[in-house]
């Protein structure tokens, strides 16, 4: 069992819990809007979040504005757009990229809004900051045409180097071509829990997407990497879940195997 394993590997001290949403502690839906917990998965992951010695977050490529609204406040930490922007007790964080990339977003956003309406079913999520392509609804055959189309829309803007483009499940998203991601993420939320409790924190992050592949690479001896999903986590991940279900059982024996540490202010 994943979580005796873990128990034996980190003990019952403090520990940093973080995981993506979508496909993870939600289903994979249609559409962003239809993605939301489940209530088992809800209220396994506000009773881990709980204890004392976890400190939960939640590390996202939604805005940090809607990953906050569909977790609630069992989440110490909020990352969002992939870590550009992180919210904590009495910390935040706002890449100077969002900023530079604004207009372009907009831009990019209104031709998509034209030249995309040719492809049934195909949903142009516009995160001011980023904009992402969704072809869960198109036609088989005309998804990757339709994610073609949508990275020719932003082929000067990649070129020059402003936005860089990630490929997701279905998906196709452009976003400042900086070098931040989700490890990044990951490694500023465990530094500012370290420095509250003043020890070292082991990490135990569980995503489905290959942009969680990024917060698995930034890992180091200690901490865990859980996959979730079928998808390949190449040799990154320790632990594999089935789906959000399983997360939501994990955190259930969590909350059973590990005792009430001492509290700590990272909550």
């Amino acid at each position: 069992m994943v979580a005796a394993n873990l128990r034996q590997r980190l003990g019952t001290g403090p520990l940093l819990l973080l995981t993506d949403y979508d496909g993870t502690l939600s289903e994979l839906s249609p559409t962003p809007e239809q993605a939301v917990l489940a209530t088992d998965v809800r209220q396994e992951m506000e009773r881990v979040a709980a204890l004392p010695s976890v400190t939960f977050g939640v590390v996202s490529g939604r805005r940090l504005s809607d990953v906050l609204e569909r977790v609630g406040p069992a989440a110490a930490f909020g990352a969002g757009l992939h870590g550009l922007e992180i919210c904590g007790p009495g910390c935040a964080f706002h890449h100077h990229a969002l900023e530079t990339v604004h207009a372009v977003i907009a831009s990019l956003a209104a031709s998509a809004a034209r030249e995309m309406t040719r492809f049934p079913g195909v949903y142009i999520e516009n995160k001011v900051y980023a904009l992402t392509c969704h072809v869960r609804l198109v036609p088989n055959e005309l998804a990757a045409p339709a994610l073609e189309t949508f990275a020719t829309l932003a082929q000067p803007y990649l070129e020059s180097l402003i936005l860089k483009s990630l490929i997701g499940t279905k998906a196709l998203e452009l976003l400042p071509n900086v070098d931040w991601h989700k490890g990044r993420a990951v490694t500023w939320i465990r530094s500012r829990v370290e420095e509250r409790l003043d020890t070292a924190v082991p990490v135990v992050y569980l995503g489905d997407d290959r942009t969680d592949e990024d917060a698995f690479g930034g890992l180091t001896d200690g901490d865990v990497a859980i996959g979730v999903g079928d998808r390949p986590h190449t040799a990154l991940i320790d632990w594999r879940l089935a789906g959000p279900s399983s997360v939501g059982r994990l955190f259930r024996h969590l909350t059973r195997l590990r005792s009430d540490g001492p509290p700590h202010p990272a909550r």
